[in-house]
Protein backbone atom coordinates (compact mmCIF):
# COMPACT_ATOMS: atom_id res chain seq x y z
CA UNK A 1 0.00 0.00 0.00
CA UNK A 2 2.30 2.79 -1.22
CA UNK A 3 1.63 6.25 0.18
CA UNK A 4 3.20 9.36 -1.31
CA UNK A 5 3.18 12.70 0.51
CA UNK A 6 3.85 15.75 -1.63
CA UNK A 7 4.66 18.98 0.20
CA UNK A 8 4.63 22.21 -1.76
CA UNK A 9 3.86 25.87 -1.45
CA UNK A 10 0.19 26.59 -2.13
CA UNK A 11 -0.69 28.04 -5.49
CA UNK A 12 -0.92 25.23 -8.00
CA UNK A 13 -4.12 24.63 -9.93
CA UNK A 14 -6.47 21.70 -9.43
CA UNK A 15 -5.58 20.55 -12.95
CA UNK A 16 -1.87 20.45 -12.04
CA UNK A 17 -2.68 18.40 -8.94
CA UNK A 18 -4.80 16.00 -11.00
CA UNK A 19 -1.94 15.46 -13.43
CA UNK A 20 0.58 15.01 -10.63
CA UNK A 21 -1.63 12.41 -8.92
CA UNK A 22 -2.21 10.56 -12.19
CA UNK A 23 1.44 10.49 -13.19
CA UNK A 24 2.77 9.57 -9.75
CA UNK A 25 0.25 6.74 -9.58
CA UNK A 26 1.34 5.46 -12.99
CA UNK A 27 5.00 5.37 -11.90
CA UNK A 28 4.22 3.56 -8.65
CA UNK A 29 2.09 0.99 -10.49
CA UNK A 30 4.88 0.40 -13.00
CA UNK A 31 7.78 0.23 -10.55
CA UNK A 32 6.12 -1.47 -7.57
CA UNK A 33 3.77 -3.61 -9.69
CA UNK A 34 0.71 -2.85 -7.56
CA UNK A 35 -2.94 -2.18 -8.34
CA UNK A 36 -3.92 1.50 -8.73
CA UNK A 37 -6.37 1.35 -5.83
CA UNK A 38 -3.50 0.64 -3.43
CA UNK A 39 -1.70 3.91 -4.24
CA UNK A 40 -2.48 6.86 -1.97
CA UNK A 41 -1.25 10.38 -2.62
CA UNK A 42 -1.57 13.23 -0.15
CA UNK A 43 -0.85 16.76 -1.37
CA UNK A 44 0.04 18.98 1.55
CA UNK A 45 0.07 22.66 0.69
CA UNK A 46 1.98 25.13 2.79
CA UNK A 47 0.96 28.78 2.71
CA UNK A 48 3.83 30.95 1.38
CA UNK A 49 3.97 32.82 4.68
CA UNK A 50 4.74 29.53 6.47
CA UNK A 51 7.74 28.48 4.35
CA UNK A 52 11.19 30.03 4.25
CA UNK A 53 14.41 29.23 2.45
CA UNK A 54 17.72 30.91 3.18
CA UNK A 55 16.01 33.09 5.77
CA UNK A 56 13.41 34.52 3.36
CA UNK A 57 9.72 33.69 3.40
CA UNK A 58 8.37 32.34 0.12
CA UNK A 59 5.85 35.17 0.31
CA UNK A 60 8.74 37.65 -0.03
CA UNK A 61 10.57 35.92 -2.90
CA UNK A 62 10.55 37.10 -6.50
CA UNK A 63 9.45 33.80 -7.99
CA UNK A 64 6.16 32.40 -9.30
CA UNK A 65 3.59 31.02 -6.85
CA UNK A 66 4.47 27.52 -5.83
CA UNK A 67 8.11 27.83 -6.84
CA UNK A 68 9.49 25.30 -4.32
Amino acid sequence: MPRIIVQSIAGRSVEQKRELARRLTEVVIDVYRVAPETVTIYIEEVPPENFARSGTLALDRDEPAGGS
